[in-house]
């Protein structure tokens, strides 16, 4: 009996063929088509504005704000998030009317336009993150503060059990789409910062004491450790500063028997200033509407954490050393009495105790 070799035919060969005839062709492969986006539908951003009568104020900004502007709402192939507030918006940040508007130097209205714009990004409601610290997203705003240059002023969403925030702002409707990006309308003005943190504390007659002890800690700093007020003066940073007013100060002097005045601070070994001074310093931005309600920490620029205690009408926050004598001793939190003070490299929110962190 003859053996039967079967043949099979092996799934590649026609590939392999064609590629035999193109090889010996020896012929160029034709161009790709291009493929051409579908064009933008709908109202772009300017449209959108311009149609609705709530927005008469901030059509009458960008107006004003004319080649100030470094965005185009009207661009059908640009993107943007925009944070838009409605005319409310402008009455309840002390702006009445379009005519108010029309006296403000053009170069102010463009700041604060182009202060509520995040180019190139579609950022939905559902993309705000829940997460802490909040996100960082770069606006149309360019400041002029050195280093670095050009340095784009940062907006801050977040998205709370309160709601969605621009900053500390309410966002009070959310996803308005248009061709070239989505509009969020926002409760008032999202007003840029004109100074950092440093000079903020350095102009408040009430941290005084605080300026004395950044000062007292820069003169000795642990081995390693930064300088604070270098720190707090960098426009590119990104940090959260609860500022113990003079009267914080005095009373932490006065529980510990020492004179309750600002030369007391020089008499403080500088490495343990410099340790309660940095325990009041988060490296993140953190509005008060950023926080948890409820009880929550975060981590201070030494490691140890902050505890939180945040209800709808009031924060509050300790160290581990915030205790009041006793057996046990009791556990008591610093009230913030002014919050979201609004800085070019974060936010400060003026405290009524000295925080401590442990030694």
């Amino acid at each position: 009996m003859k053996n039967k070799i079967q043949r099979v035919a092996h799934p590649l060969l026609p590939v392999f063929a064609a590629l035999l005839v193109l090889t010996a062709c020896n012929k160029e492969l034709p161009d790709p088509v291009p493929i051409t986006p579908p064009a933008p539908t709908g109202q772009t951003i300017a449209q959108v504005v311009a149609a609705n009568p709530n927005f008469s104020f901030l059509g009458a900004a960008i107006a004003r704000a004319g080649t100030g502007l470094s965005f185009n709402p009207a661009d059908p192939t640009a993107v943007y998030t925009v944070f838009a507030p409605d005319n409310d918006a402008f009455i309840a940040s002390g702006i009445p009317s379009i005519a108010a508007i029309n006296s403000l130097p053009a170069a102010q209205v463009a700041a604060i336009v182009n202060y509520h714009v995040v180019p190139g990004l579609r950022l939905g409601s559902a993309d705000i993150s829940t997460a802490f610290p909040n996100m960082y997203l770069q606006s149309t705003l360019v400041l002029s503060a050195t280093p670095p240059l050009p340095y784009r002023m940062p907006v801050f969403p977040s998205r709370r059990t309160a709601g969605a925030f621009a900053n500390q702002i309410p966002i009070k409707a959310t996803d308005v789409q248009a061709s070239n990006g989505v509009i969020h309308v926002v409760a008032g003005l999202l007003s840029p910062p004109s100074q950092v943190i440093a000079q903020i504390a350095t102009a408040n007659p009430n941290l005084t004491y605080l300026v004395a002890a950044l000062q007292r800690a820069d003169a000795g700093p642990p081995p390693g450790a930064p300088q604070l007020l270098p720190l707090l003066a960098n426009p590119a940073a990104n940090f959260t500063v609860f500022a113990p007013t003079n009267d914080a100060f005095n009373a932490l002097f006065a529980a510990l028997g020492l004179p309750q005045n600002i030369n007391t601070i020089q008499a403080l070994p500088t490495q343990q200033v410099w340790g309660i001074v940095a325990f009041h310093v988060i490296t993140a931005r953190a509005f008060s509407v950023n926080l948890a309600q409820g009880s929550s920490n975060a981590p201070s620029l030494i490691g140890q954490n902050l505890q939180f205690q945040v209800s709808p009408t009031s924060v509050q926050v300790r160290g581990p050393q915030n205790l009041i004598p006793g057996t046990p001793p009791t556990p008591f939190f610093a009230n913030v009495t002014t919050a979201n003070v609004h800085a070019i490299n974060g936010v400060v929110h003026v405290v009524d105790a000295v925080l401590l962190p442990n030694p």
